[in-house]
C-alpha cells in the first residue's frame, strides 16, 4: 500500500511517516511532501498512492487545492486530511471536496493502525473485484439460475483456472460456489413468491431445482419456512 502524506510542517510529515512504519502493513510505501506543488511533483512523477494524508492549511495553495485535484486526476485515490480540535467547519468543507476521513493532530498510532488497516481490506478487495471480473460472474450466475450451474463453467466462462476461482469466490462473497448460487435461488425464489400468479411448482423450476419438494425443504433451510408460509406471511393469494 502507497501513502502520500502532505503537510507544510516537516516535522509532522516525519512523525505521521514513522508511525506508518510502525504499524507494519504488509507492502507499505511512504511519501511526504512540504507544499501542494512538491505533491503534485510526486504524483506525476510515478504511481498515485493509494492514500493521501494531507493538512488543509498550507502556505501558498491549500489543502483543497490539492483534494480537487486529486480528485479530478487520480479518483480511486483515497483522502484523509489532518485536522486541529478546532477545525471541524474546515473538516466539513473537505468532505464536501471529496476527502473520505479525517485524522485529528497531533496523529494517534492507534486511530491510524484502525483506519489504515480497514482502508487496506477494502483496497484489497476492490482490486480482488477487478481482477475476478466480479461483476460478470454474478451476472452469469444469474443468467444460468434455472439450469444446473457448476464451479468448473463459471471459471471458463472468465478465462481463469478452477481453483482461482474457488479461492477468490469465497473471499468476495463469504460464501463457497454452490451456498452462493443455493442463496441466490432463494433470493429470487422470493420475488416469484410474491406474484400470486405463479405456482410454487413453476417457481422451482424457474430457479433450478428438480422438484418443488427439493425447493420447499431449501426454502425451510434458509428463511425458516416454507414457501406457503412466506406466501401467507406477504398476503399473497394461495394457489
Amino acid at each position: 500500500m502507497k501513502v502520500l502524506v502532505v503537510d507544510d510542517d516537516c516535522l509532522i510529515c516525519e512523525n505521521v511517516k514513522s508511525k506508518l512504519q510502525r504499524i507494519g502493513l504488509t507492502g507499505l510505501c511512504c511519501q511526504t511532501a512540504v507544499s501542494v506543488v512538491d505533491a503534485k511533483q510526486l504524483l506525476r512523477a510515478g504511481s498515485p498512492p493509494d492514500i493521501l494524508i494531507t493538512d488543509l492549511n498550507m502556505p501558498g495553495l491549500s489543502g483543497f487545492t490539492l483534494i480537487k485535484y486529486v480528485k479530478e486526476h487520480y479518483p480511486d485515490v483515497i483522502i484523509y486530511v489532518l485536522s486541529g480540535y478546532d477545525d471541524y467547519q474546515l473538516v466539513r468543507q473537505a468532505f464536501l471536496s471529496g476527502a473520505d476521513d479525517y485524522l485529528l493532530k497531533p496523529v494517534d498510532a492507534e486511530e491510524l493502525r484502525e483506519k489504515l488497516s480497514h482502508t487496506s481490506q477494502t483496497i484489497k478487495m476492490e482490486s480482488v473485484a477487478k481482477d475476478f471480473q466480479f461483476e460478470s460472474v454474478l451476472a452469469f450466475i444469474d443468467e444460468n439460475i434455472s439450469r444446473d450451474i457448476t464451479m468448473d463453467e463459471a471459471a471458463a466462462n472468465i478465462a481463469i483456472s478452477y481453483h482461482y476461482f474457488s479461492r477468490r469466490f469465497k473471499e468476495l462473497t463469504g460464501y463457497s460456489f454452490p451456498e452462493y448460487v443455493n442463496r441466490r435461488r432463494i433470493e429470487l425464489s422470493k420475488a416469484y413468491l410474491r406474484d400470486p400468479s405463479l405456482k410454487i411448482a413453476d417457481i422451482a423450476y424457474k430457479i433450478g431445482y428438480h422438484s418443488p419438494s427439493t425447493f420447499s425443504r431449501a426454502f425451510k433451510k434458509y428463511e425458516d419456512c416454507y414457501p406457503t408460509d412466506y406466501r401467507r406471511m406477504q398476503n399473497v393469494p394461495t394457489e
